[in-house]
């Protein structure tokens, strides 16, 4: 066979290509993201939609089947499922699988827009969720201590501001805590005398918390913007808004309501052993190393932790990083136990030499699948590691095989270089078919349909690629 001859006339070559090829595949291994699973894409679009107050009867007339309706003229949509709740409003749309789900929240929203003008003006904005693995969080922690929900929340949010700047890091949601806001609470009685709506005084506050931009004006050679800063930074001016005029005199928002600056209305708890406490989750971006990212957050959190005093606390709640780390030095070990033991066999029943030359192809092999891995931007996850325990048998068969021959030809006294080149060309077309035989009973399943398809796509795409 050519690539035979070629191979063993040019060994020095060969052995540099193997040296590369070795550093690459190390290389590869070293940087490819791990994750506990791949990154399935679920073909599934929740629409929720709050109504308080409403009965289930009235949430799915009023808002569950204008929208069922808008909807049903999206083909590409397999099933719709519903559920009306007491002042709420769920809506399952399930798309075909391998459908671009880019493209299904483009359509989705769409839909969802047109049936908004027939829903009642009291309902909640109707919001389109994906369901998407990669946005749960990776980690989570609390931040504790005897200084207020009000300097913890701040202390969360400058912790945000540093962590969205680690490279792969998606999402960082803050829970808990407390913040401020400037309350404006209306005497409806006041409003009675003074006949004022409710949205009079909402316009009036509205009108004049602005900045108004005014232009340019141009001095000699020079251009200057001219703005007029209207935004308040203070919350007792408020009081002073006039909201209209009557009978020549001024209504004052002090006449018909008080103004505080209070905190908004909790909507998020956290609490850490019964104390009171701020949450900060946080999520990865797609095909990032998750171990890495969780590292640099620990970083980032323990030198945070050396600036603050002792009785502000810093605990780890959840970290997805250590069981996927586990997972994958579980699996590596089980790789490398699955070699060691064919190695053995080897050895026990065919000598030093023909062992040898098998524990050399095998991670060889596992090598070159990393570096393809890596261009086609495959994570390393647990499905991926197994599909290269399950070939780690194959690959052994064909070496047996063509080593067993060239001995054969070395048996019957040719040299070593001429039996390498006849024993291999003799054998080379049988295990080519043997491989693409095994190749081709893995090839279909490349092709299975639905979301157990996606997931085990990448069983048959590792075993090819290995073999």
């Amino acid at each position: 066979m050519k690539i035979t001859d070629v191979s063993i006339d040019n060994r020095t070559a060969v052995a540099v290509l193997i040296f590369i090829l070795v550093v690459m595949g190390v290389i590869a291994y070293t940087s490819l993201p791990r994750e506990s699973s791949p990154d399935i894409s679920i073909p599934l679009l929740i629409i929720s939609t709050p109504y308080p107050g409403v009965s289930p009867e009235d949430i799915e007339t009023l808002i569950t089947k204008p929208i069922e309706k808008e909807l049903n003229g999206i083909s590409e949509i397999k099933k719709i499922t519903s559920s009306s709740f007491e002042g709420y409003s769920i809506i399952q749309a399930e798309f075909q699988s391998g459908y671009n789900i880019d493209d299904a929240l483009t359509k989705v929203r769409e839909k969802v827009d047109r049936a908004k003008p027939e829903l009642p003006t009291e309902a909640e904005e109707p919001q389109v969720i994906e369901i998407n693995f990669s946005e749960f969080p990776i980690l989570t922690f609390n931040i504790s201590g005897p200084v207020g929900l009000v300097r913890l929340k701040e202390l969360a949010e400058d912790m945000q501001e540093e962590i969205e700047k680690i490279n792969g890091v998606l999402e960082v949601k803050v829970q808990g805590g407390m913040e401020r806001e400037v309350k404006v609470d209306v005497d409806a009685d006041r409003m009675l005398h003074y006949n004022i709506r409710f949205a009079d005084v909402v316009d009036a506050i509205s009108n004049e918390n602005v900045t108004v931009p005014g232009g340019t004006i141009d001095v000699n050679a020079s251009s200057f913007i001219v703005r007029v800063p209207g935004e308040y930074k203070d919350p007792l001016p408020i009081e002073n808004i006039v909201i209209k005029m009557q009978n020549g005199n001024p209504i004052y928002i002090r006449d018909v309501a008080t103004v505080s600056f209070d905190f908004k209305d909790r909507t998020t708890f956290s609490r850490l052993n019964g104390q009171e406490a701020v949450s900060v989750s946080i999520s990865k971006r797609v095909g990032e190393n998750i171990i890495d990212i969780a590292k640099e957050i620990k970083a980032l959190i323990a030198a945070k932790q050396k600036e603050l005093p002792q009785n502000i606390k810093f605990s780890i709640v959840t970290d997805e990083s250590i069981d996927i780390d586990l997972q994958v030095k579980d699996l590596e070990n089980n790789i490398f136990s699955g070699l060691v033991l064919v190695v053995m066999v080897l050895l026990f029943f065919m000598g030093v030499r023909t062992s040898l030359l098998v524990a050399i192809s095998i991670p060889l092999s596992m090598l070159l699948s990393f570096m393809i891995l890596e261009w086609l931007g495959v994570t390393l996850n647990f499905v991926v590691l197994f599909a290269l325990i399950l070939a780690l048998g194959m690959l052994v068969d064909n070496a047996i095989v063509i080593i067993e021959n060239i001995y054969n030809y070395l048996e019957k006294g040719y040299g070593k270089l001429e039996a390498a080149k006849k024993g291999t060309a003799e054998v080379a077309w049988p295990v080519t078919t043997s491989t693409l035989t095994t190749v081709a009973a893995f090839f279909p399943l490349m092709f299975w349909p639905g979301v157990v398809g996606d997931f085990m796509y990448f069983i048959p795409l590792m075993v090819i690629i290995t073999l």
